[in-house]
């Protein structure tokens, strides 16, 4: 799609989202999929670790492929990732290639500890559009600390291997992100010499960019879960009157869980707030349903019913014109810029 057309667009949904239209008239321009809710890995930061076993699993590709045949009428790009490692799924590279012969572009975030070279040279067959991992830590120290059950040094050639491969096979994409977490509680690594090192071998490497972003504080229910959007309310926490913006992902964006669950954010860690299931209704039928609806009308009377979103750190941040400003920013860039020279020199602040 043209930018002039995506601009458009998305003006048309930022008028919605202002007007906090509860039925809408568009449809979501990025879509969540999950493509693995289970995770070879236990890091402390995490809720993962926390997931009922029985709500682990490995999207099917026929559900992947049932999602990808309507979203390619109206989404711009799809991230293949949510609560859980997508190299986990042994289907994740026949669903990069189907959503990009769809016409759209492809994201996914991994640990990076399962990209041995055979997954590498898979993944750039394949061909998304952007590959980020996390590695917060650069030093082994601290990274073994964080990423319990990776190897330092497994997960650094991991990553430095796909960039070499990319590189030798004189390949534009994917475009490769290395995302550290700066820690609330850390204040600096434990060798800084050895963290210069090594973030200048990932960018003489041919690593894109390396953001540096603020730990997520999971937007999480105080006690019980909720089970529905107008389940149980809660009181408001101790402290007086609280601020918020109303979330934008309603209005433009739609989580798709590995058993086909939708929820509205990336944030709803737990699926608290389910709003449909794509393995037995449309993604159009979901998106106006009663379940939606309902959210953005809650969104914009009484955040404080909503006993996920209001625990959110995201609506409680800096914004510009009710919108969150980080996100706001990289969005745009995404969808203007794609993934080429003129983002790498701009660079992200973080991505969403």
């Amino acid at each position: 799609m043209q930018p002039i057309l995506k601009m458009g667009r998305m003006g048309r949904i930022y008028l919605a989202y202002r007007r906090r239209q509860a039925a809408l008239h568009h449809l979501p321009l990025r879509l969540w999929i999950e493509t693995a809710s289970c995770c070879n890995l236990r890091c402390v930061m995490c809720p993962n670790k926390d997931v009922a076993a029985a709500d682990k699993g490995l999207m099917p590709l026929e559900l992947f492929q049932k999602i990808i045949d309507q979203a390619r009428h109206f989404a711009l790009d799809v991230n293949l990732h949510h609560r859980g490692e997508p190299l986990m799924n042994p289907a994740l590279f026949d669903m990069i290639r189907y959503a990009n012969a769809a016409g759209l572009k492809v994201r996914f975030h991994t640990n990076g500890a399962l990209l041995d070279e055979v997954k590498a040279r898979r993944l750039l067959e394949a061909g998304p559009n952007l590959v980020s991992f996390s590695f917060d830590g650069f030093t082994k120290e601290t990274y073994e600390r964080v990423r319990v059950g990776a190897t330092f040094e497994k997960t650094r050639g991991n990553i430095l291997r796909l960039a070499a491969l990319r590189r030798e096979l004189g390949l534009k994409k994917p475009y490769v992100v290395i995302e550290k977490i700066r820690f609330r509680n850390q204040t600096t690594e434990s060798d800084p010499a050895a963290v210069r090192a090594l973030h200048r071998q990932f960018l003489e490497a041919g690593v894109d960019e390396i953001i540096e972003k603020e730990e997520y504080v999971w937007a999480e229910p105080a006690h019980s879960a909720m089970h529905s959007i107008a389940g149980e309310s809660g009181a408001p926490e101790a402290g007086g009157e609280r601020s918020f913006s109303v979330c934008t992902f309603p209005w433009y964006a739609m989580v798709i869980c590995a058993d086909g669950t939708v929820t509205p954010c990336p944030q709803d860690f737990h699926a608290v707030l389910k709003l449909g299931n794509a393995r037995e209704t449309s993604l159009k039928e979901i998106w106006n349903g009663p379940a939606y609806r309902q959210l953005r009308r809650q969104f914009a009377t009484d955040i404080e019913s909503l006993a996920v979103c209001r625990h959110c750190d995201r609506l409680r941040r800096k914004t510009v014109g009710g919108v969150p400003l980080q996100y706001m920013a990289t969005f745009l860039t995404d969808q203007l810029l794609s993934y080429g020279r003129l983002r790498k020199w701009l660079g992200t602040h973080e991505r969403n």
